[in-house]
């Protein structure tokens, strides 16, 4: 009776391990800056891979557009970004310190106008993709 509670508080430690390690690698996980996750298209990154894809048939005119697209966009979410991790950090850290919701209203109020700017950004980005497209190519990438 001893060997098999011993067993069963052994293999309970060991799932409830497991689910913390699994959390606190799931906080360490790269985020998108955007307020829609997984949900939108990532169009630049599909056309990238697809880029000299015989069905896809880009023309030169459509790659140097869609270049700037993307390195417009690339360049706005990743300055975002930056801002977006720095706030998250101030916001946890003055939580984990004891700081009250209230104090933190402001933080939190700006943290979803950047993101809310990171999704226009990327709406932007699909919108203007969208258009150097033809529908043939469209098909191929959504």
């Amino acid at each position: 009776m001893k060997k098999k509670i011993l067993t069963l508080l052994t293999i309970t430690a060991f799932v409830v391990s497991m689910g913390v390690t699994s959390l606190n690698a799931s906080q360490g996980k790269k985020t998108k800056p955007f307020l829609i996750q997984e949900k939108l298209p990532h169009l630049t990154g599909i056309v990238k891979i697809l880029w000299n894809d015989k069905d896809l048939a880009l023309t030169n005119e459509q790659k140097k557009k869609l270049m700037v697209v993307r390195k417009d966009t690339m360049t706005g979410a990743k300055s975002l970004n930056k801002e977006i991790i720095a706030l998250e950090n101030e916001i946890v850290k003055a939580s984990l310190n004891g700081a009250s919701p209230e104090s933190l209203k402001s933080k939190v109020s700006a943290l979803a106008s950047l993101r809310a700017e990171a999704t226009m950004v990327h709406l932007a980005c699909i919108y203007n993709t969208r258009k150097i497209l033809t529908k043939k190519q469209l098909s191929i990438v959504e």
